[in-house]
C-alpha cells in the first residue's frame, strides 16, 4: 500500500527510515488491536497465529488450511510475497477472506476507506490464491457508526461486516506492480522525490515535510485552489512569480500571491471590521480538548466520538477586564457531566462565545445536547451565540506569508502577535488529547502534577491568544 501511494515511501519504510510516528498516530494504531478482540469474539472457533514468530506462522498455517479451520493472522510466502490475512474462513470448497479495520462506517466517506482497503484486501487474494487456494468472498469489517454503548460492548451490534469482493476483482496489476515495488524496495538509491496529490493520498505521507520543503518559499501549493494549483504544479509553474498575469485567482488566492511576492502583511480592513462589529461584549473566549477511542468506553458514546475532558475559558470585557476559567477532568469517570455543570456556571447572560474553528466546538456541543438532553436548553442557546474568529483568516482578510497558505490558530498567533506555542511541553491538541487518555484513562503512564499543569498551560493558551488576536484585529481597522 505505500508502494501504491509513493515508491519513495516505500523504498524508506522498508529500511525503517520513516519520521517517527506522532502520539495521535501511534494512538490510532493501539485502536486496532482493541477492535479486533471484540471482533474475534464473533468467531469463537478460530485459531490466533498472530502471536507466532514468521516461520512457525506459515507452518501452522499450512496445518490449519489442511483441516479447514478458521485462523486469525494466517501467513502465506510465495516467492518473494507475503500476507498475513486477518480473518480467513473455510467456506466449502474455498475460503473467505475478511480484512479488520479500526475505522467507523459512516457512508460519509466509505468511498474513500474503499480506496484504501479494498487494494490490499486484492493483494492479499492474490497471493493466497497464487499459494493454491481458491477465495470465494472478501469482507470487510467496520466500527459501526451508530452504535451507542449501554453498558457491556455488544459485539454483534459494534462490528458491520462489509462484502467488498466485487470491488476486489475490479484491481487490476497486482503481478506487475509487486514486482515493480520489490525492484524498489532492491534499489541502492533512494528514488527521486515525487511531489503530487498522492502526498495526501490516502494518507497524509509521512516524507511530505521534507519533500515539501525542498521547493521555493513562494511555491504555488500554498494557494487554496487545488485544482488550480496542481494545474500549475504539473505545467512547471511552481513559483508563484511565474503565474501568467492572465490567469485569473480566486479572492483568497490573489491576497496569498500578493502577500508572498510582496513580503507584506494583506489585510482588508474593511471586512476584518465587518466581522469585529459582528463580536457583543463581554467575550467568552472558548476551547474544549477532547479524546475519542474506536471502541466507546463511557456510555451514551458511539466509536470515534469526541469526548470532552477539558475546557479553558477567558471572558474578556469591554473595558479590558480579563477573566479565566478552566476545567480538567481527574480520569476517574465520564468527563462529560461535571464538565457541563460547571461551564454552566461560566458561560451566562449574554455576549458572543468566541472560538475558532467552529465546527469542531459545535459538534462537541451538539453530541453533548443529544447524549444528556438536560442540558439541550442551555447548549443551544450556547450555540446560537458562537462566532468564529477563524472566519477573517480562512476568508484570507488577513495574511502574512509566514502562515504558508494555512489558517490555523497555531499559523495565525505568531503571524498577527509575534507569539507562540513553542516554549510549551505541550504544544498542540493532539498530544494533549493523547498524553491525557494515555495518563488518566489506560494508564500508559503517570498522573502528576506537572502533567496536569502543562496540559492547563496548552489549553490555557489556547483561548488566551484568542484575546490577543481579537487584540489585534481592533487595532488593524481604527
Amino acid at each position: 500500500m505505500k508502494g501504491e501511494q509513493c515508491q519513495r515511501l516505500l523504498w524508506f519504510a522498508d529500511r525503517k527510515q520513516l519520521p517517527e510516528s506522532s502520539l495521535m498516530e501511534q494512538h490510532r494504531f493501539s485502536q486496532g488491536p482493541i477492535f479486533e478482540k471484540y471482533v474475534k469474539q464473533l468467531y469463537p472457533k478460530g485459531t490466533e497465529l498472530g502471536d507466532l514468530d514468521f516461520n512457525e506462522n506459515i507452518e501452522k498455517t499450512k496445518e490449519l488450511v489442511k483441516g479447514k479451520k478458521l485462523i486469525f493472522e494466517a501467513g502465506f510466502k510465495v516467492e518473494e510475497l507475503f500476507i498475513r490475512a486477518d480473518i480467513l474462513e473455510p467456506n466449502g470448497e474455498g475460503w473467505n477472506l475478511y480484512e479488520i479495520k479500526a475505522s467507523s462506517d459512516n457512508p460519509k466517506d466509505i468511498k474513500k476507506k474503499w480506496a484504501k482497503y479494498v487494494p490490499d484486501l486484492a493483494f492479499q487474494k492474490y497471493v493466497i490464491e497464487k499459494y493454491g487456494l481458491k477465495i470465494k468472498k472478501c469482507f470487510v469489517l467496520l466500527l459501526n457508526h451508530e452504535y451507542t454503548k449501554n453498558g457491556e460492548i455488544d459485539s454483534k451490534e459494534l462490528v458491520k461486516k462489509y462484502d467488498v469482493t466485487e470491488q476486489v476483482e475490479l484491481i487490476d496489476g497486482i503481478e506487475e506492480n509487486a514486482q515493480k515495488y520489490l525492484e524498489t524496495i532492491k534499489e541502492e538509491d533512494e528514488p527521486p522525490i515525487t511531489i503530487s496529490v498522492n502526498c495526501n493520498k490516502p494518507y497524509e505521507c509521512s516524507l511530505k515535510a521534507h519533500c515539501w520543503g525542498t521547493l521555493p518559499t513562494n511555491n504555488v501549493l500554498h494557494l487554496t485552489n487545488w485544482r488550480q494549483y496542481w494545474k500549475f504544479f504539473h505545467s512547471g509553474i511552481i513559483d508563484m512569480k511565474d503565474i501568467p498575469k492572465e490567469e485569473k485567482l480566486n479572492s483568497k488566492d490573489e491576497n496569498i500571491k500578493k502577500a508572498h511576492l510582496g513580503c507584506e502583511v494583506v489585510v482588508d480592513k474593511e471586512s476584518v471590521k465587518h466581522f469585529m462589529n459582528t463580536l457583543k461584549f463581554p467575550l467568552y473566549h472558548f476551547d474544549f480538548e477532547t479524546f475519542d477511542t474506536a471502541v466507546p468506553i463511557y456510555d451514551k458514546s458511539k466509536p470515534y466520538q469526541k469526548i470532552p475532558f477539558q475546557y479553558s475559558l477567558h471572558i474578556q470585557h469591554e473595558d479590558g477586564k480579563l477573566e479565566h476559567f478552566e476545567y480538567l477532568a481527574d480520569g476517574k469517570e465520564d468527563p462529560r457531566i461535571k464538565l457541563l455543570e460547571q461551564l454552566k456556571g461560566e458561560i451566562d447572560g449574554k455576549g458572543s462565545v468566541v472560538v475558532f474553528n467552529k465546527s469542531f466546538e459545535n459538534g462537541v456541543f451538539k453530541k453533548l445536547a443529544e447524549d444528556f438532553p438536560e442540558h439541550a436548553e442551555w447548549i443551544n442557546k450556547v450555540l446560537g451565540r458562537i462566532i468564529d474568529l477563524a472566519v477573517p483568516f480562512q476568508n484570507f482578510h488577513y495574511y502574512c506569508p509566514t502562515q504558508k497558505g494555512k489558517y490555523s490558530i497555531k499559523k495565525v498567533l505568531p503571524a498577527i502577535t509575534g507569539k507562540g506555542y513553542d516554549n510549551l511541553e505541550i504544544n498542540n491538541g493532539g498530544d494533549a488529547s493523547i498524553l491525557y487518555y494515555n495518563s488518566h484513562i489506560a494508564n500508559k503512564e503517570e498522573v502528576n502534577d506537572k502533567l496536569r499543569q502543562n496540559m492547563l498551560n496548552y489549553c490555557g493558551l489556547d483561548t488566551e491568544a484568542m484575546v490577543w488576536i481579537v487584540d489585534e484585529l481592533k487595532k488593524l481597522i481604527k
